[in-house]
């Protein structure tokens, strides 16, 4: 039995909290999170989260023929651009980690190793290491060169000066660089010469120069610009160090390599030295794996090395995709009435307003944000960052949170999020001219509701957390002080939802029925419906202006069950039984509006012959969307033709995972074949999480649901764990026959969700805290940290106890050093 004086002490700590473990880790957060890889479209560019601010970032290329460097120099991330693999081996958002790049078109593996430490409250030193290995197939000596620049966008205070120690000692060829941040914040940047001996094979040249500011992301054609208009024959540029605010430093190096990047803040106690980076570096990665291995416990039967290096992977992928973006963004103001799409032609209508769209350039915003694919979708898009934040949130709340508030942060006073956030022109050089304009009627899945229903399910003690420190969950009154910023958010942009993508319900009004809740995304063509993610899915053909779309209602009853529980925690009881209501509502329209008896399945609906509803079955992804978002339950008189079209091999089921439409459908494979046959994770992911739910849960198809979700994960697992092994990638989508990866290359935005909620089922078949022992514990445990120590003791509550005292099934996962809100142990 767990002793009672535990309790007691947990008890106190919950009943008090720490407010200097709060603030401490608040003012940690700050300063973590300032400075990172925050260029992802970059294989390695680093900046702080601070608008017109410093631009860094490192190219190369192979230097054994000097003409060509400018063919082979990379610089930003790319598909087709010779790379065996590339990215982060293992990565912390506020650590740092390793990023390795195969580059087999120049003959060489690069590893970035980054770490960051703490200076003050609000601001912290890093270090860059960067490490060259020529590839087995690569001549002796060959020549490598290696471009670091160092820009400021700040156009009124940019005052750089970039020296060389040989100037002044020819003896000492260190790089140093002093300026001044926004604000009047000095730093100085040093890359120390690491020459042992005369003899070295290294040459060094540093170019200063003063460009416009708005072009410092153009880092790579300024400098090709430079190389030929050297004079030099060699493949470098004249040397010309001084003043300016683009600094280039270029080395050439003759077989492998190493240098150190070094920054440092002014003032500093101590700045940032190759000792320090070194040891920065080593707590990073020990600390990553650590944590991994407390959050993501590898199971069975995924607990071999091969399956954990591949996880950690597609963690630090994730998380090494996360950026910094600041700019306008392009938006038509033009509010065309066509836009309202109440018209039979109205595709072609709307068409044609946009042809005539006002487009005005609005912010400039900064966003914090996750990528889908650093190479092809290096930008922030709205219905991925919820998928993004799932995994996220798991190890570091705190800064899931962070990327949360930076998207409602961008909200208009209507309660409009544009789906894709292209701000600036580093971040439209990615995107054809065709789509950078953003049109305020468009929706997309408002997924960053389950990001913050899911930290309430944390607060609430219903799911354990056991990721990194977080203020919010030591501190309630943080926490609620959050709540209460970020609801009245979500309850406008739920409102502005509703309004826009409102729905024609009066040809659905049949004799004693009271249908209230309908909807259908705007943007809809005979082709597409980008704005519901699921872009070339079949829908009704032709389009109708009173067709309903049975996934948006479903993502309106998510946003209301969302809504309903944070009114329910933040004591707001009105509105908790006004969500109620439309919960109500919305699964009252589920069952009457959009279930086919004679399909068995939830469609789309449309009007014909004037005033007739047919309903528009595509079996597949969108007759899953009721069970996806929680809306019918364990005991539900239709889950059981949701489960036989899942495990159908003739209609959705594959080895390789769910397909997006059945195989039975007269679309199936046809035309661009995007959501029409491949498999997607983010969708097999929330099935997974149903059923894992339902596999927990008494009813009378338990047995049935254990067996799909067993099955399921074990073929999703393996599907992309195999492309991973076979190309060095994750994959955008999955081909249903092959099992292949396709589409976008190095997709480790919701791709990475294979790693989350694919626990096996434990053989007795309960639920874990289902006995009143267990459920004791796991309220206790929720919200503890926990890493990896001696398997003897723990710290709990700022008390040593032996792990005897804990049950046989807690003990497998302890043997832990534990901190529960903020009190941390050995």
């Amino acid at each position: 039995m767990l002793p009672l004086i535990l309790l007691v002490l947990c008890a106190l700590i919950e009943a008090f909290p720490n407010p200097d473990t709060s603030e401490a880790l608040s003012s940690s957060s700050n300063a973590s999170l300032l400075w990172g890889p925050y260029r992802p479209n970059l294989y390695i560019g680093i900046r702080p989260r601070i608008p017109s601010s410093l631009l860094m970032g490192l190219m190369w290329s192979n230097a054994d023929n000097p003409s060509d460097i400018s063919k082979n120099l990379r610089h930003t991330c790319e598909q087709d651009e010779g790379m065996a693999a590339y990215g982060w081996t293992a990565y912390d958002v506020r650590k740092g980690g390793v990023q390795i790049v195969n580059d087999t078109g120049n003959k060489i593996d690069l590893f970035a190793q980054f770490a960051k430490l703490p200076n003050d409250e609000l601001s912290s030193k890093w270090g860059l290491r960067v490490k060259g290995i020529p590839r087995a197939n690569a001549r002796d000596l060959q020549k490598t060169t290696l471009i670091f620049y160092l820009g400021s966008e700040n156009s009124t205070n940019s005052r750089i000066e970039c020296l060389e120690g040989h100037k002044t000692n020819p003896s000492n060829s260190d790089v140093v660089c002093n300026g001044t941040m926004v604000g009047s914040h000095n730093f100085k940047l040093q890359i120390p010469d690491h020459r042992v001996d005369s003899d070295s094979r290294q040459r060094t040249s540093v170019k200063s120069l003063t460009v416009p500011a708005d072009t410092i992301w153009q880092a790579k054609s300024i400098f090709t610009d430079l190389l030929k208009g050297s004079s030099s024959h060699d493949g470098m540029v004249l040397d010309d160090p001084g003043d300016g605010n683009l600094h280039f430093v270029q080395k050439i190096f003759e077989g492998g390599f190493e240098f150190d990047i070094l920054f440092s803040p002014d003032p500093v106690s101590e700045a940032m030295t190759s000792v320090s980076l070194t040891e920065g570096i080593q707590d990073a990665l020990s600390t990553f794996s650590e944590r991994f291995q407390s959050v993501y416990s590898p199971q069975a039967p995924f607990e071999d090395e091969q399956y954990i290096k591949f996880s950690q992977s597609l963690l630090s992928n994730l998380m090494g995709g996360i950026g910094y973006f600041y700019g306008t963004s392009k938006v038509d103001i033009s509010s065309a009435p066509e836009y309202a799409e109440t018209d039979q032609d109205f595709w072609e209508k709307a068409a044609s307003a946009q042809s005539r769209a006002v487009v005005e350039e609005q912010g400039p915003y900064q966003l914090f944000s996750a990528v889908p694919s650093r190479p092809f979708f290096p930008r922030g898009f709205l219905w991925d960052e919820g998928f993004h934040l799932q995994a996220i949130l798991d190890w570091d709340m705190d800064l899931a949170l962070e990327i949360v508030s930076s998207w409602f942060d961008l909200m208009d006073k209507n309660g409009w999020i544009a789906r894709e956030q292209i701000l600036g022109l580093e971040a439209r050089s990615k995107v054809p001219s065709e789509f950078q304009t953003q049109y305020p009627h468009y929706a997309n899945p408002p997924t960053l509701f389950l990001v913050v229903q899911a930290f309430v399910a944390r607060l609430s003690r219903e799911l354990p957390f056991s990721g990194a420190p977080s203020r919010y969950l030591s501190d309630p009154a943080a926490a609620k002080t959050f709540l209460k910023t970020i609801y009245p958010k979500m309850k406008r942009h739920y409102e502005w939802f509703c309004r826009t993508q409102a729905g024609n319900l009066k040809n659905y009004q049949l004799p004693g029925s009271d249908f209230s809740k309908g909807y259908r995304w705007r943007g809809r063509t005979p082709q597409h419906l980008f704005t519901s993610g699921l872009d070339d899915y079949p829908r009704a053909q032709p389009p109708h202006p009173e067709e309903l779309h049975v996934d948006a209602l479903c993502w309106v009853g998510l946003m209301t069950v969302s809504l309903r529980k944070i009114s329910a925690f933040l004591g707001e009881k009105d509105d908790q039984a006004m969500f109620s209501e439309h919960e109500t509502g919305v699964v009252r329209s589920i069952e009457g509006i959009h279930w086919s008896e004679s399909d068995q399945a939830y469609c789309d609906t449309t009007v014909v012959d004037g005033n007739r509803v047919e309903k528009i079955c595509h079996r597949g992804y969108i007759s899953l969307f009721p069970f996806l978002v929680g809306l019918i339950g364990p005991d539900h008189s239709h889950l059981e033709a949701v489960l036989d079209l899942i495990r159908n091999p003739e209609e959705l089921w594959s080895p390789y995972g769910l397909r997006s439409l059945s195989l039975k459908d007269k679309y199936y494979g046809k035309d661009e074949n995007y959501w029409r046959s491949p498999v997607w994770i983010n969708i097999n992911y929330m099935v997974m999480q149903r059923l894992l739910e339902f596999a927990q849960q008494p009813g009378p198809y338990q047995q049935k649901v254990r067996e799909i979700y067993t099955d399921l994960r074990l073929n999703l697992v393996n599907t992309v764990f195999n492309s991973w092994k076979e190309t060095g990638f994750a994959w955008e989508q999955y081909n249903p026959e092959t099992g292949k990866g396709q589409r976008t290359q190095h997709f480790t935005g919701w791709t990475s969700l294979i790693l989350v909620n694919t626990p096996g089922i434990r053989k007795a078949g309960k639920k874990l805290g289902e006995s009143s022992a267990e459920s004791s514990i796991v309220n206790l445990l929720s919200g503890v940290k926990l890493y990896a120590a001696d398997q003897t003791t723990f710290t709990l509550c700022g008390g040593k106890f032996p792990t005897h005292v804990l049950p046989r099934w807690v003990r497998s996962t302890m043997g832990m050093v534990v901190t529960v809100h903020g009190f941390e142990g050995v």
